[in-house]
């Protein structure tokens, strides 16, 4: 029994601890891993350590990156235990989701979609693109092959942008180069014009918004390499990551406000550079 209610208070003590740092967040419906990114950029001494008797606190400290391997434990259960509202964490669904403008919305001589490999987001960045009359498409674990054919039936008539968002990590920062190949790859032989631009997250992101890179993810060497050589010029860490839930915590109203802002800017005659792949069917 007293290690039952040991644990149960130093549960309640951690999810505390995370209901705080969400109130001072001050964002109803985010990602535990954005929550992660604000923690690590508060200044507050606050995040119990906690000893073996009733949950007591022993000692608090500053939140480090090395916290996060536990903050999903602590965060559900803060929902569990009712610490903060059910709705308050956005989670990931598998597979591919496609969100169409009505017609009457689209506002651009051109036709402009929004594509990420986060799902997450769907709710925060759906009413910005419905606003901007913009296409919004997440995919989520799964290949991008399949998403493909339905977007040349859709870019039939009009040019198409696409501005690409990805977590920049081994497995995320080629997903619009990925898409650009698989696009040219069905295109070849079709009169579409499709165009693509990476607009998030990049090097140049992370070192102007101060973003704090995290341990990255594992991957085959040939990745390792390819990352690598991607950082390189920018002075960047290929052994750690930033991915878009810091957006939420490093840019001004967070990913919906960089989405809006991205769309609201957003013109085909902006000059290309190394980090764009453009895609033309008539060469």
């Amino acid at each position: 029994m007293t290690e039952a209610f040991v644990e149960t208070e130093t549960h309640r003590t951690k999810c505390k601890w995370v209901a705080k740092a969400l109130q001072d967040f001050g964002k109803p419906r985010t990602t535990i891993r954005a929550l992660f990114y604000y923690a690590l950029g508060r200044k507050e001494s606050d995040y119990p350590i906690c000893g073996g008797f009733v949950g007591e606190i022993r000692v608090t400290r500053p939140y480090h990156e090395s916290d996060g391997e536990k903050l999903p434990k602590w965060a559900n259960k803060a929902r569990e235990l009712g610490y903060v509202p059910k709705s308050a964490f956005l989670e990931e669904v598998p597979g591919e989701h496609i969100f169409l403008p009505d017609a009457a919305s689209e506002i651009r001589p051109y036709r402009i979609e929004l594509w990420l490999n986060r799902s997450a987001f769907d709710p925060l960045l759906l009413p910005i693109c419905t606003k901007q009359g913009a296409a919004l498409v997440s995919i989520s674990s799964r290949p991008l092959a399949g998403a493909v054919e339905p977007l040349l039936h859709r870019s039939q008539r009009n040019t198409t942008i696409i501005l690409c968002l990805s977590d920049l990590s081994i497995h995320g920062f080629t997903f619009c180069r990925d898409l650009a190949q698989a696009v040219a790859r069905e295109n070849h032989q079709e009169e579409r014009d499709i165009r693509l631009k990476h607009v998030a997250l990049t090097p140049d992101q992370v070192l102007e918004r101060k973003i704090p890179m995290v341990p990255g993810e594992k991957g085959p060497r040939k990745h390792h390499n390819l990352y690598k050589g991607y950082l390189r010029p920018y002075g960047l860490d290929p052994r750690r990551m930033a991915e878009l839930d810091a957006l939420e915590a490093y840019y001004p109203r967070g990913i919906a406000g960089f989405v809006e802002d991205t769309l609201s800017r957003y013109t085909p005659d902006l000059d290309l550079d190394q980090e764009e792949w453009l895609l033309r069917s008539r060469r």
